[in-house]
């Protein structure tokens, strides 16, 4: 360490593979992928975040992607009711439904769209957050999401190191069996699961950690360590929300930097840089729309708007044109 630096930097190793934004990328997990997923697309790359709405653990990661794959669909026997509205055991609250015909053809259509998606992807990421899962009693379903069920319905089991290496080698083989090219990105989540209690969440992150280590080939299988930075490089609060369980802008903006310098050329920076800049100027709200100075910057959009489709266009032509 050199003395004149303030904290243990984690030197990661350069990527054998480039992401570029030709790429298609599918992202799988808790709410850390949220936060990545949205820097991807502000930049500028084609992503599909979550087909499945969050997911923490690995077996229901595991189950997501295989009815993906497989376009396994969801049925009748699958749903709950909870309040006024259906919902899936194993998809996030966001898919639901006054009926149940309306609830399946939500998260349907979204195996379709993921499938697709997932056969002409280049980078699957995939964000675990928690090795405790939920099982509800009345058929030993897993619960990707409780959906505020009474909890006396609910059994909490923590998941051995046999059982999350075993869902990584499965998620590792159902991808490639269907995107024999593609390569994985797993990661672990630096949010901190307090509700299950500071012991709890320190057993069940270090047997993900355990297990992804154990399941990384860095040849198709890959790990990037959102984890380590937070707790090495980041270890003060002030880098969490309020709340002081999930990783704040600062920490957020600090590992999408290390994830560019790992998986991004400078060209592939260069053009993050102007997506950004794109995002950000359609996102500003004028005083006064007639003004010419708002004239002026719509028209600043348009040109930007143009190089970059132009680049876009170029890079998917040198594409077909290497594939002939």
């Amino acid at each position: 360490m050199n003395k004149n630096s303030f904290f243990t930097e984690i030197k990661i190793p350069q990527s054998p593979f480039a992401i570029t934004h030709k790429d298609n990328i599918l992202l799988f997990g808790s709410c850390f992928t949220d936060e990545i997923g949205a820097k991807l697309s502000q930049n500028g790359f084609n992503i599909l975040k979550n087909p499945f709405g969050i997911l923490y653990n690995p077996k229901s990661i595991e189950q997501c992607i295989y009815r993906i794959a497989k376009r396994d669909y969801f049925e009748a026997k699958d749903t709950v009711k909870s309040g006024e509205y259906y919902y899936l055991f194993s998809a996030h609250g966001d898919f639901r439904g006054l009926t149940q015909e309306e609830c399946l053809s939500q998260i349907n259509q979204s195996i379709d769209n993921a499938h697709t998606f997932l056969k002409k992807s280049n980078v699957v990421i995939i964000t675990l957050g928690t090795a405790w899962t939920y099982w509800y009693k009345d058929n030993n379903y897993l619960m990707g999401n409780c959906h505020k069920i009474d909890s006396k319905l609910i059994e909490r089991k923590l998941l051995t190191n046999g059982d999350i290496s075993e869902a990584i080698i499965n998620i590792s083989k159902i991808i490639s069996d269907i995107n024999p090219t593609i390569r994985i990105i797993f990661t672990l989540s630096p949010v901190r699961h307090w509700r299950e209690g500071f012991r709890d969440n320190a057993v069940s992150k270090a047997r993900l950690y355990d297990a992804i280590y154990q399941n990384t080939d860095n040849k198709q299988v890959f790990y990037f360590p959102s984890y380590d930075i937070v707790m090495d490089e980041l270890r003060d609060y002030r880098f969490y929300a309020k709340d002081l369980l999930h990783v704040g802008d600062v920490a957020v903006d600090y590992i999408w930097q290390k994830f560019s310098e790992v998986y991004f050329s400078p060209k592939t920076m260069e053009i993050n840089d102007k997506f950004v800049k794109l995002y950000q100027m359609k996102n500003h709200r004028p005083f006064n729309p007639q003004s010419e100075g708002f004239k002026k910057h719509l028209q600043k959009i348009k040109s930007l708007e143009e190089e970059l489709n132009t680049y876009m266009q170029n890079l998917k032509s040198n594409i077909l044109h290497n594939n002939e």
